[in-house]
């Protein structure tokens, strides 16, 4: 008996139809009960905020829902294919739902006697993301297409794919195709083979089972079976099939990771949340644009972590980073301490103020306290330098003289303060410029008392010092804390010829229209004449190359530079700060709790080494810059002994800078001999190369320890 195929079609078209009619009832029915489909484009789902480092590279990305919207032009033509042939080949002909697909979705349901098989299209799949939930029910489905319909009546093709797009779920948080390439690949949507455009096509069926992390063989075979309903509906070639068949995963080893520059980023946060609010910060899409270079981050963290070891090494320190174990996830970052060496490096551009590199810690995830903007210590000689800017600007002169020797004076508790030198050896008449560039304390407390602590105070808060400056003769050693941030940026005032320009660190901030919410650029305020800062750069090269500073030139960075060491009694902090014209960099290593390093662990030892590595790493390539010379001003070759114009009898002698007319007028009357000339272009000391030898004192010799 032949199978009646006529009765069949006939019976198989009857229920379609009739099918088809009873959808549209339901539709009618339960439509007052649904959201409308106009509200689609009201909806505002979370979206990412990303922050760009100064070359618009992505430092970071804030989100509670991974996504990233892209435009339909965007996504690659492969996704688009390798989806409507998987997910729904009659997408450009039906009109919300496909009835040939429910009726054999129906069929294979009734079969198992539950529901098997779905037979949703693009615009249903769209619908249920949006407005309904994944539950398994006639209800549902039954909503789904009603509300598919009314999409479909409100929205072209297009738009509904560039939705559907931007709404699917693809696993491991990542929400749209873009957030998908990056969380799987680690790239750009822009950059995909086809291959991934498959892999990523079959992943929201159901992220759980084709993982291509958790689950690759899954992956693997959901691949291939997307390129199989590609090859059939024209969209590839058979080459281009067996080529993408022949293809790895492409998957990343370990989940697209955004967590650079943590203690930076963190700063990035707090001024975000402050000014627009948490739900802005993590669901509105913003756009900032920062000043933060991600090359001399890398330098900056690597310069830093490489000292750290090595001092951790040479001091045979048991309690080290690496066999730290941090406490419980959920307490690991409760408290701001860490019992292991810390250290903490700032970069600024002292031209604009704009923060480079920052590293506030060694490991974000065992403390999230910044070390460079939140721990407030001591810098010990670290402060000179505003004691003799103050008196530089005040009419002193590098070659005046000063005798360094014991010392008492009354304290304000009636018991003598009595300040030592580190080596506690006296050396008589010294100039200004050979005090600083050996860190003598005597001179530096001599000099605080003729210029006064409330004018070098006023100095150090108008070059950028917020925090409290103390009162009294300490502080020229340095015993009013700060923080390296502020104090890296005061530095940044003599390598910018006397201008300051407050550190800086978000550019702009855009919503996700590309409105502009906030754009901050420098403001540069001159607190210094340029005749002082110029003063004041050519001393404290006298520290980089010939004294506590010189370890520098020791370990290869030969360029123009300044700078000074900075220790505490005890050892219990390592400072040094230094610069170029371009760029000043400031280093800090300690322990969290108050406590000793290590046994002559001085700023030289401790924090200059990675100043050095980070400077060197970050001139790279680039062209030597020399300190300018300001108007106004002449050069004359000085015994550094006498301060008095050089003769050839004089065993050291330094190239001063002063204002036309003040030079001075006798020669050494210590040395006599011939007159040196005046050198005949009027420019300042600048590189080793170009300098005196030394012959006195001993470069090497380590930075005093003032005492509190």
């Amino acid at each position: 008996m032949r199978f009646p195929w006529r009765l069949f079609f006939v019976i198989v078209v009857f229920a379609v139809f009739a099918s088809a009619g009873l959808v549209f009832g339901v539709v009618q029915w339960l439509r007052k009960d649904l959201a409308s489909p106009q509200s689609l484009t009201a909806i505002a789902p979370p979206v990412k905020t990303t922050v760009y480092d100064a070359r618009g590279r992505i430092l970071h990305e804030f989100f509670i829902q991974n996504r990233s919207t892209v435009p339909l032009r965007g996504i690659p033509r492969h996704l688009v294919n390798a989806t409507i042939a998987t997910e729904d080949r009659n997408f450009y002909q039906h009109w919300g739902i496909d009835l040939w697909g429910i009726a054999r979705a129906a069929v294979t349901d009734l079969v198992h006697l539950k529901i098997k098989e779905g037979g949703s299209t693009i615009t249903q799949l769209l619908a249920r993301n949006v407005f309904l939930t994944h539950e398994r029910t006639w209800t549902r489905k039954l909503k789904e297409v009603a509300l598919a319909i009314e999409i479909e009546r409100n929205y072209t093709k297009a738009q509904i794919l560039e939705m559907y797009f931007n709404q699917i779920y693809f696993g491991e948080g990542a929400y749209g195709v873009e957030s998908a390439s990056k969380t799987y690949f680690g790239k750009p949507l822009r950059d995909l083979s086809l291959s991934e455009c498959a892999l990523l096509a079959g992943i929201p069926a159901n992220p759980r089972l084709y993982s291509p992390r958790t689950r690759p063989a899954a992956a693997r075979a959901r691949r291939a079976k997307v390129l199989r309903n590609m090859l059939s509906t024209g969209a590839i070639t058979q080459v281009e099939f067996d080529n993408a068949m022949g293809s790895p995963l492409g998957v990343t080893p370990v989940r697209y990771s955004n967590d650079r520059a943590p203690y930076f980023v963190e700063m990035v946060r707090l001024h975000l949340d402050e000014k627009y609010g948490s739900n802005a910060v993590y669901e509105g899409g913003l756009k900032v644009y920062t000043t933060l270079d991600i090359d001399a981050q890398q330098i900056a963290e690597r310069s830093l972590e490489k000292q750290l070891e090595a001092l951790e090494s040479e001091l045979k320190i048991k309690k080290t980073m690496a066999n730290f174990t941090p406490p419980a996830e959920d307490a690991a970052r409760t408290g701001p301490t860490t019992p292991y060496l810390q250290g903490a490096l700032v970069a600024i551009d002292p031209r604009t103020g704009y923060v480079r590199a920052l590293v506030g810690g060694r490991n974000w995830t065992h403390s999230n306290f910044n070390r460079a903007t939140q721990a407030l210590r001591q810098p010990g000689s670290a402060f000179k330098p505003f004691v003799y800017t103050a008196a530089m600007d005040n009419g002193f002169h590098p070659t005046d003289i000063i005798v360094d020797e014991p010392v008492s004076f009354p304290g304000a508790d009636g018991e003598l303060y009595q300040p030592q030198n580190y080596d506690h050896l006296y050396r008589g008449p010294v100039t200004l410029r050979y005090a600083l560039q050996q860190s003598i304390n005597i001179p530096a407390i001599k000099l605080l008392r003729k210029v006064s602590t409330s004018l070098v105070a006023s100095y150090a808060r108008r070059m950028g010092i917020r925090s409290p400056v103390g009162q009294n003769l300490s502080l020229a050693l340095g015993t009013s804390e700060v923080n390296l941030l502020e104090l890296t940026g005061a530095y940044g005032v003599f390598a910018d010829r006397g201008i300051r320009n407050d550190p800086l660190f978000v550019l702009k901030v855009e919503d996700k229209n590309g409105n502009v919410l906030e754009k901050n650029s420098p403001r540069p305020v001159e607190v210094l004449s340029e005749e002082t800062a110029s003063v004041m750069t050519s001393m404290l090269q006298s520290v980089v190359d010939h004294g506590t500073g010189f370890p520098a030139r020791a370990r290869g960075f030969t360029a123009p530079a300044a700078g000074k060491t900075g220790t505490m009694d005890e050892y219990m902090d390592a400072w040094f700060v230094g610069y170029i014209p371009s760029l000043v960099c400031g280093v800090w290593v300690g322990y969290d709790e108050k406590r000793t390093i290590g046994p002559g662990m001085t700023g030289a030892r401790a924090a200059l080494p990675a100043w050095t590595d980070f400077m060197i790493g970050a001139t790279r390539g680039k062209p030597v810059e020399d300190f300018p010379v300001p108007a106004g001003t002449t050069t004359r070759q000085i015994c550094a002994e006498t301060g008095m114009l050089a003769t050839e009898a004089c065993p050291n002698v330094t190239t001063e800078i002063f204002d036309e007319g003040s030079e001075p007028n006798e020669y050494c009357t210590k040395h006599p001999g011939r007159p040196l000339e005046p050198p005949s272009t009027p420019a300042p000391v600048t590189s080793p190369a170009a300098a005196p030898a030394p012959r006195t004192p001993d470069p090497t010799r380590h930075e005093p320890v003032p005492s509190r």
